[in-house]
């Protein structure tokens, strides 16, 4: 996975978001060439069944879309704008990871049109940062154009949100929605049978501060990781398949399993993972 980014702060009395993009790759290394005489007549590298997508992966079992709780009060926040602010929260990652114009074509348009205030402000004005840490560019979830396409309709999802008061670094009080989710795109090259699942698990949360008598204005802070990918120092995520062979930074350390977000949360660098 390349190294954390944070964004730059786009309101001094806020919390700044934590944008990171993490890229766990397959490690090329442990895999033994497979014995000429066992290989079938279908590509190997083609992983994805595309009339059930999912069969043989811990996905199977997975739901579609980010159910949203029950809402009750939240320290001095409404069990109205609790309920408001989950429901904003799952409008903010379906537009992210479920948009199939913003993941396979970097239509951002939905995303944008749900930030307000000087969220979207932050947003905007660091699209074009040459940091390449501080732009907001990491903020959604884009593939690289032309490496991916879609197999199937479904995305399947997995995870949870809860909502908690909080107090951020400036001593302002926010209410926090939390956010922890693995969310599984079945893709394939555009143009050959060659496909995978990719694995994203997502860490954060969308901050939700008072900006004026009942309305509340967020701000998503939050961290990705995604397998199989190339380790690559880009905006987007590149798609590694089995027919290739990983450019980027190389994975190290023992392989996780990228279906365990408990394993890949606290990761830095670009680490292993196993088959998805």
């Amino acid at each position: 996975m390349p190294s954390r980014f944070t964004a730059a702060p786009w309101m001094a009395a806020l919390l700044c978001p934590i944008l990171v993009g993490c890229a766990p790759v397959q490690d090329f290394l442990d895999r033994s060439v497979p014995d000429l005489e066992s290989v079938s007549q279908l590509n190997p590298a083609d992983r994805v069944d595309r009339d059930d997508p999912f069969a043989g992966s811990p996905a199977e079992d997975y739901g579609e879309g980010f159910p949203v709780p029950e809402a009750e009060a939240v320290g001095s926040f409404t069990r109205e704008q609790v309920e408001w602010s989950y429901a904003h929260t799952q409008e903010l990652l379906e537009a992210v990871y479920l948009n199939q114009d913003a993941v396979f074509g970097e239509d951002n348009s939905e995303l944008t049109g749900l930030l307000t205030g000087q969220t979207l402000e932050w947003y905007l004005d660091n699209l074009s940062n040459e940091d390449f840490e501080l732009n907001s560019r990491h903020l959604p979830f884009n593939l690289t154009p032309g490496t991916a396409e879609p197999v199937g309709d479904e995305v399947r999802v997995d995870g949870w949100m809860r909502a908690e008061a909080a107090r951020d670094d400036q001593g302002w009080d926010y209410l926090s929605v939390v956010t922890e989710y693995t969310i599984v795109h079945p893709v394939a090259r555009p143009g050959h049978p060659v496909s995978t699942r990719l694995v994203t698990s997502h860490f954060g949360e969308v901050g939700f501060y008072e900006a004026g008598g009942e309305e509340l204005e967020a701000a998503p802070m939050w961290a990705r990781s995604v397998a199989p990918v190339h380790c690559l120092d880009e905006y987007t995520f590149t798609p590694l398949y089995d027919d290739e062979q990983p450019r980027g930074e190389r994975a190290r350390g023992l392989r996780e399993d990228p279906y365990d977000r408990e394993s890949l949360e606290d990761l830095e660098g670009c680490g292993a993972v196993k088959d998805t």
